[in-house]
């Protein structure tokens, strides 16, 4: 029971909780706008979110019980492909926020990361996770990725 013994801060602390049954594109936009966070949503409902010079695109997964986070970066031309992937599984094996891949045509550099919300998730695990997200993917990329990102 809560301290009164009503039960009541325990419904309180649930109340806050997002889970995939609330979620949509524009609950996870209000909820980005409301923590200050620069945010628009693009043309199919998604959220970006520009923060440390990077956009953060946040989408829902059809099964929507995430969220999932994507920052791209493009590639210089000229970086042979094997130069690219050792770039990938650097960042890979010493960052576990964010995970790195080539695109199928080598042009782009995904780092992507998911927050998961079975049981429900605070909202401001959400914002805080997202922006740690954006954190260390800035640094990943400046750390490993500087000389091939166009």
């Amino acid at each position: 029971m809560g301290h009164n013994g009503t039960g009541r801060r325990a419904v309180e602390m649930y109340d806050d909780l997002v889970t995939p049954k609330i979620l949509n594109r524009d609950f996870l936009h209000t909820l980005y706008d409301a923590a200050y966070m620069e945010c628009e949503q693009d043309g199919d409902g998604d959220s970006v979110i520009t923060e440390s010079g990077l956009k953060c695109i946040a989408t829902l997964p059809s099964h929507q019980d995430a969220i999932h986070l994507a920052i791209l970066f493009p590639l210089k031309e000229n970086v042979p492909l094997q130069e690219k992937l050792e770039c990938v599984n650097r960042i890979n094996d010493r960052y576990i926020i964010t995970r790195a891949a080539v695109t199928k045509d080598a042009t782009l550099l995904l780092c992507d990361y998911y927050i998961f919300l079975n049981g429900g998730v605070s909202r401001k695990a959400i914002v805080l996770g997202t922006k740690k997200f954006i954190e260390v993917t800035r640094q990943a990329a400046e750390e490993y990725a500087s000389d091939i990102i166009a």
